[in-house]
């Protein structure tokens, strides 16, 4: 059951009036939508009709782009010297199922600063811009809402939830139920000396799970969106960073080590009494990222394992997958059966990017002489499959919840984003219709 929040004005009969309306937080029954699952064991999975989002954009550099669930949105970061934003565009589907192309609107520049009066302000599209920083933006998993880490141009990083659409529900009811500050058109739900960021939102949109340096290593903590309520989720002597949560919401994955190298925990049954941390991956080889199949039965991670056997080559990034259940061996040769892919671009905020079977996944190949070309790969039969983009220095690839493709690459000297259909997403487009 999904519970939408919305809001009316009442006067009491009676009563003398008064000068305020009250808002009142209505909770209504809402019927999902049965979702649409193609068949894709039926289909080839190809790439189509590669796009650049920005046709005119300025000096410079974009990435981390991330397509809302219901793929009506793309956002991606922006970097300059002196700051971050995060551009918002909304994609505009085509007149027809026939033509898989695309034209993209910037509707929202998501980007904090101070006023001269000491009250954060929030700016959109053209303006004074002051050492604000704005990044490790991430959607909810259903509806138009984000949330964000900002230092707001004036000093210690925290989290902001912010959405595309006013009248979205998760958005409303956050409003309403924890009444967080309000800064312009975004709301501040975390207030500490020390950062918070690398934030993820359960598959159900009711918690959110983070990384915070307010206990001196780095520690991940969980918000319950419904009451307010904050807990400590790890406790050890070393860093705890990346997590990530599983399809069915119960479990969170994630990297934890110091400064030689790290491992891959996951905490099950997250809120639970039952809950309990468990090691997946511990050994010399430095492993990060973790990243869960979309059926949520793996877990994919970077790592620096190579044939070599040379745990300082930092270098080699390679891709691990181990079954999310836990019964992969935590180091040895065993686990060596678990490698899969070597010489990838190991990028530094996405992670693995899973096609919607749970089966192909795609990456970009550390290859310099080529520009970092990009490849899918097929877990079951190990073989990959090299996509031809005509685009360099690929990074950043990530792919929707239905098979829609973002990454990006140079275009005349500056980080450009694009986007990708496939015969997956087309299949699903069409099933819509």
């Amino acid at each position: 059951m999904l519970l939408a929040g919305c809001t009316r004005s009442v006067k009491v009969e009676g009563q003398p009036p008064v000068e305020e309306e009250v808002d009142i937080l209505i909770e209504v029954e809402v019927i999902p939508e049965e979702e649409i699952i193609p068949d894709y064991d039926s289909i080839e999975l190809e790439i189509l009709n590669i796009q650049l989002v920005e046709e005119k954009a300025g000096s410079y550099n974009s990435y981390n782009p991330q397509v809302s669930f219901n793929e009506e949105y793309i956002a991606f970061e922006i970097s300059h010297e002196m700051f971050n934003k995060i551009y918002i565009y909304r994609k505009i589907k085509p007149a027809s199922t026939e033509d898989s192309g695309y034209t993209f609107e910037k509707i929202q520049e998501v980007h904090l600063e101070e006023s001269f009066g000491g009250e954060l302000i929030e700016d959109f599209f053209e303006s004074f811009i002051q050492e604000s920083f704005n990044y490790e933006f991430t959607w909810f998993p259903k509806g138009s809402s984000f949330i964000f880490t900002s230092n707001a141009g004036m000093g210690e990083y925290n989290l902001f939830i912010g959405s595309a659409e006013s009248d979205d529900t998760s958005f409303i009811r956050i409003q309403h139920r924890l009444k967080p500050k309000s800064f312009g058109s975004y709301f501040m739900m975390t207030e500490d000396v020390k950062k918070d960021g690398q934030a993820r939102v359960s598959p159900d949109g009711t918690r959110i799970v983070f990384t915070s340096g307010r206990t001196g290593n780095g520690d991940l903590y969980l918000l319950d969106l419904t009451t307010g309520n904050l807990k400590r989720l790890t406790h050890s002597e070393y860093t705890d960073f990346f997590p990530r949560w599983s399809p069915d919401g119960k479990d969170i994955a994630f990297t934890t080590g110091g400064k030689q190298a790290h491992d891959i925990h996951v905490i099950r049954n997250v809120g639970k009494d039952n809950e309990r941390e468990e090691v997946l991956i511990k050994w010399f080889f430095d492993d990060v990222l973790p990243q869960y199949s979309p059926d949520g039965e793996k877990i994919s991670f970077y790592t620096t394992y190579n044939e070599e056997r040379d745990p300082f080559n930092t270098k080699r990034w390679g891709i691990m997958i181990i079954p999310s259940d836990g019964s992969a061996p935590e180091a040895g040769n065993a686990l060596i059966e678990y490698f899969h892919a070597s010489d990838v671009i190991k990028d530094n905020i996405q992670g693995t990017a899973w096609f919607p079977d749970s089966t192909h996944i795609v990456f970009a190949k550390n290859i310099d002489s080529d520009y970092n070309p990009i490849y899918i790969y097929d877990i079951e039969t190990r073989e990959e499959r090299f996509v031809k983009t005509d685009t360099n220095i690929n990074h950043d690839i990530t792919v929707s919840s239905h098979g829609l493709m973002s990454f990006r690459a140079q275009v005349l000297g500056w980080d450009r984003v694009f986007i990708a259909s496939t015969t997956f997403y087309e299949e699903y487009r069409k099933g819509l219709n």
